[in-house]
C-alpha cells in the first residue's frame, strides 16, 4: 500500500504514542504532528501574541493539500493542525471552489473563506464544509467581532465577467453560532470589501471612488462615516484597522501609475469621526496594506514588480523603508500581534502556484524583519 507523506506524517505520530505508552502509560500524551515540509503559507490569523494559525498548501503524495498549522507560543515553533478538504484558491481553481484566507473567534472556532466556506470547531484539526449565507456563490470578506462573526457575500462566482447581484452583508446569531441573519448595508463598488473589528466594534471598508465606510459600535447598527481620503487626488480608502474600541487608523490610496500609488495613513481616536494625517509613504508600490501596533507603529506593505514595507514609529509624520523584497510581489495578513511583533505572508500561494508562501516577522515594532522558520 503506498502511503501519502501526511499518512506517514500521522503514522509517525502514531508509533510515538504507542512508544510513550509502553514506556510509561500514565503520561503518554499524542505529540503534536510535525509542520510538513515545503509548506506555503496563504494568510494566517492570529489570536494574541502567542497563539496563531497558518493557512497554505503542502506535497502529500502526488498531490498538494490544505493544511493548517498552529502555534502556541508565539511563531517559535509550529505544527500540523489538520487539513481542510477543498485546494487552497488561486486563479487556476474553479470560481467556487477553494480558500484563500482564513480567521479564528475562540481558540476553538475559525474560518477558512475565498470564494467557498468551511469551519472548524477543533482548533483547526477538523474542517466543514457550511453553506453561504443567502445561497451566495462566494465570501469576500470575514471576521469575528467579541460577539459575532461577519461576512460579505457576493452573489457571482469569482471572475464573474457580468453579474447583476449585489453584495450582501451578514453576522452570526453569537461568536461561535453557524445561523447566519443580514444586516442592510449598501456595498456597492468595484473594490473588494474588508470587515475589521475591535471587541464589539465592527468597520467595513468597501474600496472605490468613491469609497464606502461603515462602524457599529454593537455589531447591529450600523452608520456610515466620511473617508478622509483626498477627493482633488481621487484617492479610495482602502484599509482601516482598529487599535482600541475608539482608536482607528485609516489607509487612503491614489490612482495607479507605472508601479506606485499615493499612500496616506490617518489616525482617529473617535471611531473614525475625525482625524489626523499620519504622512505619505513613499510612492513605489500601488497595492497595499496597513497594520497598527497599540503602541502606535504603522506599517504599510505595498507591492507592484516588488514589495516593500514601510515603518512610521516615530507617532509623527515620518516614514522609512523597513523591508525590501525585490522579486515577487504580494503581501496578506500584514498584522502586529503586540506593541513590537509583527507578522506578514509574502508571496501568498493563493497568487499562483508557484509562488513562495513564506512568512516574515518583526520583533521590534518594524525596524527589521527576518524570514521565519515554519
Amino acid at each position: 500500500m503506498n502511503l501519502t507523506a501526511r499518512t506517514m506524517r500521522r503514522a509517525a505520530a502514531v508509533a510515538a504514542v504507542l512508544s510513550a505508552v509502553l514506556v510509561i502509560p500514565s503520561v503518554a500524551r499524542a505529540a503534536p504532528a510535525a509542520a510538513p515540509g515545503q509548506f506555503r503559507a496563504a494568510a494566517m490569523s492570529w489570536l494574541s501574541g502567542q497563539r496563531g494559525w497558518l493557512l497554505g498548501s503542502a506535497p502529500c503524495g502526488k498531490k498538494s493539500c490544505t493544511d493548517v498549522l498552529a502555534t502556541s507560543n508565539g511563531g517559535k515553533s509550529w505544527s500540523l493542525a489538520g487539513a481542510v478538504g477543498t485546494p487552497i484558491a488561486t486563479p487556476a481553481t474553479p470560481p467556487d471552489v477553494g480558500v484563500g484566507e482564513v480567521t479564528f473567534a475562540t481558540s476553538s472556532v475559525g474560518w477558512a473563506y475565498g470564494p467557498a466556506l468551511f469551519r472548524t470547531i477543533g482548533g483547526g484539526k477538523s474542517w466543514k464544509a457550511m453553506t453561504i449565507p443567502g445561497g451566495g456563490n462566494q465570501v469576500l470578506a470575514l471576521a469575528s467581532s467579541s460577539a459575532a462573526t461577519f461576512a460579505v457575500v457576493s452573489p457571482c462566482k469569482e471572475f464573474a465577467p457580468k453579474c447583476s447581484g449585489k453584495l450582501s452583508f451578514w453576522r452570526t446569531s453569537s461568536l461561535t453560532g453557524t445561523s447566519w441573519t443580514r444586516i442592510p448595508l449598501n456595498l456597492h463598488g468595484p473594490g473588494s470589501p474588508d470587515i475589521a473589528t475591535f471587541g464589539p466594534t465592527v468597520y467595513v471598508v468597501v474600496p472605490g471612488f468613491p469609497s464606502l465606510f461603515y462602524f457599529s459600535a454593537n455589531g447591529r447598527d450600523f452608520a456610515a462615516r466620511r473617508p478622509p481620503c483626498s477627493a482633488a487626488q481621487q484617492s479610495a480608502l482602502a484599509q482601516v484597522v482598529p487599535t482600541s474600541t475608539t482608536g482607528l487608523t485609516l489607509l487612503c490610496a491614489g490612482p495607479p501609475q507605472i508601479g506606485m500609488a499615493v499612500k496616506t495613513v490617518y489616525r482617529s481616536v473617535n471611531t473614525g469621526k475625525t482625524d489626523t494625517s499620519a504622512g505619505t509613504t513613499s510612492a513605489p508600490g500601488i497595492n497595499a496594506e496597513l497594520a497598527a501596533s497599540p503602541s502606535g507603529n504603522l506599517l504599510v506593505g505595498a507591492w507592484a514588480a516588488g514589495s516593500v514595507i514601510y515603518l512610521n514609529d516615530s507617532h509623527n509624520t515620518t516614514w522609512s523603508t523597513a523591508l525590501i523584497l525585490a522579486a515577487g510581489p504580494g503581501f496578506n495578513n500584514l498584522q502586529f500581534v503586540s506593541s513590537k511583533v509583527a507578522w506578514v505572508v509574502w508571496e501568498p500561494v493563493t497568487l499562483n502556484s508557484a509562488d513562495q508562501g513564506e512568512v516574515y516577522v518583526t520583533r521590534d515594532g518594524g525596524q527589521h524583519w527576518s524570514l521565519a522558520a515554519i
